[in-house]
């Protein structure tokens, strides 16, 4: 991500957090949307501290649950989205998950 693009996005990225946080403070800590919210996010943290990224281990989500999986692919679909964009988007929803999580 270019750094000019970066710092215009990140507010949203925080914001993307600070959401994901708070729906996970509601579910019980066993609960799969959980480990959804939890995937979303580390993909948002990703983009705000891109060293955690870099690990270059192809298999790190393979040990995560499933549910983690798709919060983390989900949002980082809408990160992508929203960082090759002509123009920086004003909100980054928070990704719901699937209704079979």
């Amino acid at each position: 991500m270019q750094p000019a693009r970066r710092a215009i996005l990140l507010p949203e990225v925080l914001r993307l957090i600070d959401a994901a946080r708070s729906e996970r403070a509601t579910l019980p800590m066993t609960s799969p949307q959980r480990q959804f919210y939890l995937g979303v996010e580390a993909a948002a943290e990703e983009v705000v501290h891109p060293e955690l990224g870099a690990t270059g281990d192809a298999d790190r989500l393979e040990r995560h649950p499933l549910a983690f999986r798709e919060g983390y692919l989900r949002a980082s679909s809408v990160l992508a989205a929203a960082a090759t964009a002509a123009e920086p988007p004003q909100h980054l929803p928070l990704p719901e998950p699937p209704s079979g999580i």
